[in-house]
């Protein structure tokens, strides 16, 4: 399996950019590119050509989006089959998900549900993720999502990411800018959450824009450039907990490669210097 290095800078492979990185030698400075597995399990055809162009110039990651560790309906064998021939086929060391639910009895949903951040649910989460670890072959790696709800009597968010990973040995994905959202949308402390989170189980982060409201709610868009006020965040995740792959989002209004190679090379120079104190 091909491993990224602590300093790795990476961008979403939309098909917007599929043409260009087909063409083009590998970039200086695109260290990865992030897939989602079920845009490309099964493929054939020109589709099937252009990954297998692009899978040998970078190493690629997998980022899931129908998983649903947090349902209450069976996890789907057929389905974790299918990533785990996926993910061998392209030696895929890497295979996150998302801390949510997102599918019910009638099916996949239309948004990433926040699951209760509640003790009695870390053992159900820690058989499911223990299932699928088993059958991917990988530690499986989850992000924290942005939330637009609160259940109420929840654990603190780090806290309960932490207490997960004790207990099933998963990994995180650090979504910085998610991290941000959420605590300006339900008035929490963003450095206590990052302080929380245990450094050794962060696989690598994400970062990204998001769009303000009129009456101050922040959306997670991807379609944006990344905020300063999360790129301050960023270096202060990687003061407290070192050096991890970076991933650049863009999911909406897709500029051309080279306008996001700028702004992955803009967002990355802060976050490459000498951290000015220590942890």
């Amino acid at each position: 399996m091909r491993q990224l290095s602590p300093t790795a800078r990476g961008l979403g492979l939309r098909p917007e950019l599929v043409p260009a990185l087909c063409e083009r030698a590998p970039v200086p400075g695109l260290d990865f590119l992030e897939l989602a597995p079920e845009n490309w399990m099964g493929i054939g055809g020109r589709r099937r050509e252009q990954l297998d162009c692009i899978a040998g110039k970078y190493p690629l990651v997998a980022h899931g989006l129908s998983l649903s560790i947090g349902a209450t309906e069976p996890l789907d064998v057929r389905f974790l089959r299918e990533v785990r021939a996926f993910l061998d086929d392209y030696a895929i060391a890497i295979y996150s998900d998302h801390l949510s639910t997102s599918r019910d009895a009638q099916g996949q949903l239309y948004d990433l549900l926040p699951i209760p951040r509640r003790l009695e649910n870390i053992a159900y989460l820690s058989d499911r993720i223990a299932m699928v670890q088993d059958m991917t072959g990988r530690r499986l790696v989850l992000e924290n999502i942005s939330r637009y709800h609160e259940y109420g009597g929840e654990m603190p968010e780090g806290e309960f990411l932490a207490e997960l990973v004790r207990h099933s040995s998963c990994g995180l994905l650090l979504d910085i800018n998610n991290a941000w959202v959420n605590a300006r949308n339900h008035g929490q402390d963003v450095q206590a959450f990052i302080r929380a989170l245990p450094a050794e189980a962060i696989a690598y982060h994400h970062i990204a824009g998001h769009l303000e409201l009129a009456d101050g709610t922040l959306l997670d868009t991807h379609g944006t450039p990344v905020a300063d006020e999360v790129a301050d965040l960023g270096r202060e995740v990687r003061r407290l907990h070192g050096d991890r792959p970076l991933l650049l989002e863009r999911d909406n209004f897709v500029p051309a490669l080279d306008a996001l190679l700028k702004e992955l090379r803009a967002v990355s120079a802060p976050l490459a210097r000498k951290p000015s104190h220590a942890c």
